[in-house]
């Protein structure tokens, strides 16, 4: 069963990457210009003097994107406005995408991803290289899948390795894997080239290392905690909301005397050694730790403060939620209110599930408290992101960006998941819930929402009624269409959506018949 959930995961991982059109994943375009600049000119980029290259900035005049992006960038052409042009005109859209000389001769426009932290960067720069001999779709196709396969693949390893670690049985261990797999952010969030494809999981196993090091304090549990942290913090700024929250585990075990000195020195010698000369970097640069653009010159904390009371929270913290369910790419699409309030209703009845059995039973296990206390850090460093996002727009953004917060989903869903365990019958059932509303909005994910977006379905709502007719005219033009916005021909991606499909239905049958049946050992 665990090879069949880490193959469904690469499944959606690859389908994801190549239904989505060229520069709709989050940013890219700039994420790639990071990557590019990496290796072609071998530097690392700096906030507010590195460039875009001349290949990247003319594809932007090409590729049909999001009314949402065209707001940014007014030279691109909408997704209506492509499917309005005659099949040949997009057929030679098309073509000349795959025609752009690859090049790094500056444009006029600068990366504002030049703060990133590199490590992800840097591997796919690697990849980059190997094959620079490629057209700019497939390029990015290409780094795509390493971005997503990777990112489905280790998640599923670490959240098998975290379900161990809290001591979670094999009959929710599956549902708790598929249902972080049948997550449409996930995939929103790691198959497109940017730096969240390894900081993802490498949170996930960070959450891991810390229930490891209280569980068993030793040498080795310090040295691979401080490996986990860095290699987070050289992915990502938004590990150092964890950071305190690793620091109190390794000092506090250590004033209790159960972790040897060794063991706190090696913690301490790695993460300033690995992490350290980056984030100096960033104070020296940017006067800043995180160097987030936002806080370029050094932070207003007066302002930030004064922010924080203006931020309507209730409205925020509902967009936030709805928004770590499900956003659609760079169209920043939403999905049925109804049904993403049914999936929350599940996560609010598993709480509750939690809650009741903990206070039934007394205070969790140490293992469990530690999850809580990461998962609460980094919580209060997303209301800090939406408070710092409200202050740079002037109260236009309220909200952290969705990609923020779904790092926090895996783990938060493994330490409920533990309540689920001790709920019996009650728990079995939540955790069903869980499984076939995820079956339904991965599935509906391609074939309700982002098929018909990207070929040109322009009616504004879907619903079954109005999608059945239009697959029924549309469907030999969709499979024969050679100026489909997909990264790869309709055919390759319909088929694929299909197999998603199913796969997702028959897994979350045997799941939830699992859930019911006594505890036994996994397959």
């Amino acid at each position: 069963m665990r090879l069949a959930l880490v193959a469904y995961g690469i499944l959606n991982a690859v389908l994801y990457a190549s239904l989505l059109p060229l520069w709709e994943g989050f940013d890219e375009p700039f994420h790639y210009a990071y990557v590019q600049e990496l290796s072609e000119r071998h530097t690392l980029p700096r906030l507010g003097k590195a460039p875009i290259s001349d290949e990247v900035w003319a594809s932007l005049d090409i590729a049909p994107a999001s009314p949402s992006v065209k707001a940014n960038l007014p030279q691109v052409t909408t997704y209506e406005d492509y499917f309005r042009m005659p099949p040949g005109e997009r057929a030679r859209t098309r073509a000349r995408l795959d025609r752009l000389p690859r090049g790094y001769a500056a444009s006029v426009g600068l990366n504002y991803e030049a703060h990133q932290a590199p490590l992800a960067y840097l591997l796919l720069a690697v990849a980059d290289r190997l094959w620079s001999s490629l057209s700019l779709p497939a390029r990015i196709w290409r780094l795509r899948l390493v971005c997503g396969v990777f990112a489905s693949a280790v998640t599923a390893f670490f959240l098998f390795l975290l379900a161990r670690r809290l001591h979670l049985s094999h009959r929710l261990e599956g549902p708790l894997v598929f249902t972080v797999l049948s997550s449409q952010m996930f995939y929103a969030t790691t198959a497109h080239v940017s730096n969240d494809w390894l900081a993802l999981p490498l949170m996930v196993a960070l959450f891991d290392r810390l229930a490891a090091i209280v569980e068993s304090p030793t040498v080795r549990n310090a040295v691979l905690l401080a490996v986990a942290l860095v290699a987070g913090l050289l992915a990502k700024a938004y590990f150092l909301a964890l950071l305190p929250i690793a620091v109190c585990v390794v000092v506090g075990l250590a004033w209790k005397k159960a972790l040897p000195w060794r063991g706190t020195a090696c913690f301490v010698g790695l993460t300033l050694a690995g992490a350290g000369p980056w984030y100096l970097r960033n104070l020296l640069l940017y006067r800043n730790l995180s160097g987030m653009q936002e806080t370029n010159g050094g932070a207003n904390w007066h302002g930030i403060a004064a922010a924080f009371t203006r931020v309507p929270w209730l409205a925020s913290l509902k967009e936030m939620l709805f928004a770590s369910l499900w956003t659609g790419n760079n169209s920043f699409w939403r999905f049925s209110f109804i049904t993403l309030s049914m999936l929350a209703l599940g996560y609010l009845a598993a709480l509750v599930a939690y809650a009741f059995r903990s206070i039934a039973h007394g205070k969790p296990p140490a293992r469990e408290l530690v999850v809580w206390s990461g998962c609460a850090m980094y919580a209060v460093s997303l209301l800090y992101s939406a408070t710092v996002s409200f202050w740079f727009s002037n109260g236009v953004s309220t909200t952290a960006s969705p990609w923020y917060i779904e790092p926090l989903i895996p783990v938060l869903l493994s330490v409920l998941f533990c309540g689920l365990a001790r709920a019996g019958a009650p728990g079995a059932s939540i955790g069903a819930w869980f499984v076939c509303w995820s079956a339904y909005i991965i599935t509906a994910t391609y074939w309700a929402k982002l098929i018909p977006l990207y070929a040109g379905y322009s009616e504004g709502r879907t619903t079954l009624v109005r999608l059945l007719p239009w697959y029924h005219r549309n469907f030999p033009a969709l499979l024969a269409d050679p100026s489909a916005t997909a990264m790869l021909r309709p055919g390759p991606v319909l088929a694929l959506a299909a197999a998603v499909a199913a796969s997702a239905i028959a897994l979350a049958v045997v799941l939830s018949k699992r859930l019911f049946q006594p505890n036994r050992e996994a397959s």
